[in-house]
């Protein structure tokens, strides 16, 4: 990236402004269980790992550095006293408009503080978590620059979609916060499993029934208390799914993934080794490849339910 965008856009500055967020005394903060985010840019420089150049993925990066600026600023624009219940017809319209730009699949949650980041803060504790899908033929290629260009144009257009869509709540009334998918304050596979979208997989991303893997995830936090929080979730036999297919485990160049993923007292769960895997990642386009292997991006949900069921 070309210093004088770094300068505007770069880590530091939108550090800036999660910082001015965090100050806010209306903001759900992280707390003591708090993981802290792995800063995977400023790593990658302190390190003097060099990704691959792209100019392809370049105009996308830049867009999502955008987006996650405009997420951050444009909480100033929410109403002073906003409203915290939508009715059921609003809903659905807000379903319908999260589609037409893009989501692929919505669900809701209460936000624990738990899953944002250290020294984070978001505006709401109630989350509209999204998904969005990426297109298979390209992250079948991966790592490769093809696969490098679809993730980081999944970013810039769910990103852009969240932003899209809390704009729509203002409009309506209702205080809302984009998360951008790209260096989000918050942890969102957990956040997403607890919304009903999927489970976790043992690579530690969000298996959905329609994309596997395949998805990136992003939520809006809202004023909006009234939303149909998930109460349960059937995906938890992935779980088991996972400890014995292990396609991901095994095809992971650099050994990054746990063979039994770490559960920590907080109950959070860690899933890869990040030293061995940030190098590969960095340098590699990405990786993706344990997306590429796993079968749930491969193949029919319903299918491989019904095999694991029986074995």
């Amino acid at each position: 990236m070309p210093m004088r965008i770094m300068h505007k856009l770069g880590p530091a500055r939108i550090w800036d402004l999660e910082d001015q967020l965090a100050d806010r005394p209306d903001a759900v903060q992280a707390s003591a269980e708090s993981p802290e985010r792995f800063e995977i840019v400023a790593e990658a420089m302190r390190r003097g790992h060099r990704p691959p150049a792209s100019a392809r993925a370049m105009p996308h990066l830049v867009a999502s550095l955008l987006g996650i600026r405009r997420s951050l600023r444009s909480v100033d624009k929410n109403p002073t006293q906003p409203r915290d219940e939508i009715p059921e017809a609003e809903r659905l319209e807000l379903e319908a408009f999260a589609r037409s730009v893009g989501v692929d699949d919505i669900g809701y949650a209460r936000l624990a503080p738990k899953l944002i980041f250290q020294h984070k803060a978001v505006l709401h504790e109630n989350a509209i978590v999204l998904t969005m899908e990426m297109d298979k033929g390209r992250i079948d290629t991966s790592p490769s620059e093809a696969s490098y260009v679809e993730v980081h144009a999944t970013y810039h257009h769910l990103g852009r979609a969240a932003n899209q869509i809390a704009g729509w709540l203002r409009g309506r009334g209702y205080s809302a916060q984009a998360g951008h998918p790209l260096n989000g304050l918050a942890l969102y596979p957990p956040l997403a499993q607890q919304a009903g979208l999927g489970w976790r997989g043992l690579h530690g991303l969000l298996i959905t029934p329609r994309f596997g893997p395949r998805v990136r995830l992003a939520a809006v936090f809202t004023s909006i208390g009234n939303l149909p929080f998930s109460q349960a979730n059937d995906h938890a036999w992935i779980e088991g799914y996972c400890s014995l297919c292990k396609q991901c485990l095994r095809a992971c160049p650099p050994g990054a993934i746990l063979e039994r993923p770490m559960a920590h007292e907080n109950g959070l769960v860690t899933c890869t080794d990040s030293e061995r895997c940030f190098p590969y990642f960095v340098e590699q386009y990405g990786c993706s490849i344990c997306i590429r292997a796993c079968p749930f991006h491969k193949g029919d949900y319903a299918r491989l339910k019904k095999h694991f069921s029986k074995a």
